[in-house]
């Protein structure tokens, strides 16, 4: 959590650059419903953050008999190095222009969580902050889920494809990751490094450029992660086919799609390959091969019992 007490003195010595009152009014211009309803709730968050807070708790002596409930404006601004005007505009939900340094000193002033901070920013509509991908702890409930998916293969990956669980279905069918060195067990690079998976998976070169164009996808979302560049340098270092689609800069988001693959211990089996990212973790992904027919559920049975 910020330390609004702590920063407090920095904060006001260190100006934030605003923009001129004029050059606000410049910029006020009409906009779509979506913004404005976005604008508003960006007002309404300040106004509740303000009124929660009292001036000790952001370092402020309280003097003589309050008649406002939290924070006075003022407060907020002088705090935040900013104008009483703007932050006034800003939490009226008026269009005006802001930045992220502005926006990191408000959510110092006002004692923002991470939580809190990003809510903030994504409401100001500016650039989220860097973070990174971390591995988090897996509970009995996430690997539970997993494995009772079956005869589904599912697994459980970080958008570095970094693989976290999986159950004996998706190690059957494709590649079993237990198998694997620990720095091995990275979805795009099964895919694009193991044999099994080149001469199992049909269409392994279309399969492959979607999976790398989804991977960069995920990528944008965490700027600067070391993460991602550890596992683009390690692929291109390795792979002359990966490092040829990557310098392509091809995105592609996440489709509804048929894979095909051909085991060869039962054949043919058919999945339709479905993302999802758990309430409690939005940073994972749940990725389950539901079998597409009878056949293929009859296939990945007989493979899970031989």
């Amino acid at each position: 959590m910020y330390n609004g007490t702590a920063l407090a003195d920095d904060v006001r010595r260190t100006p934030i650059a605003e923009p001129s009152m004029r050059v606000l009014a410049e910029r006020t211009r009409s906009s779509s419903p979506e913004d404005q309803a976005r604008r508003e709730a960006l007002g309404a968050f300040l106004r509740a953050r303000r009124e929660s807070l009292q001036p000790e708790d952001i370092g402020i002596a309280r003097r003589g008999r309050r008649r406002v409930k939290g924070l006075r404006r003022h407060e907020v601004a002088d705090t935040a190095a900013v104008s009483v005007t703007w932050y006034t505009w800003l939490e009226q939900g008026r269009d005006i222009h802001t930045t992220p340094q502005v926006i990191e000193a408000l959510a110092r002033a006002l004692r923002l969580d991470e939580s809190g901070h990003s809510y903030l920013r994504r409401l100001a509509g500016v650039t989220p902050k860097t973070v990174q991908c971390t591995r988090p702890e897996i509970g009995d409930s996430l690997a539970g889920l997993v494995d009772s998916l079956l005869p589904n293969p599912a697994h459980l990956m970080l958008p570095t494809t970094e693989l976290l669980t999986w159950n004996s279905a998706y190690a059957r069918l494709f590649v079993d990751p237990a198998t694997l060195a620990p720095e091995h067990r990275n979805g795009l690079w099964i895919q694009v490094m193991r044999p099994e998976l080149q001469q199992r998976l049909a269409d392994w070169e279309i399969e492959t450029q979607l999976a790398t164009g989804r991977f960069r996808a995920e990528a944008a979302k965490y700027p600067g992660d070391p993460n991602f560049t550890r596992i683009v340098n390690r692929l291109n270092a390795e792979s002359e086919f990966f490092r040829e689609i990557w310098e392509r800069h091809e995105v592609q988001g996440f489709t509804d799609r048929v894979e095909t693959v051909d085991h060869p211990d039962v054949g043919q089996v058919r999945a339709r390959l479905v993302q999802l990212r758990p309430l409690d973790h939005p940073n994972l992904l749940l990725m389950v091969h539901m079998l597409d027919d009878e056949d293929s559920r009859r296939r990945v049975q007989d493979l899970l019992a031989a």
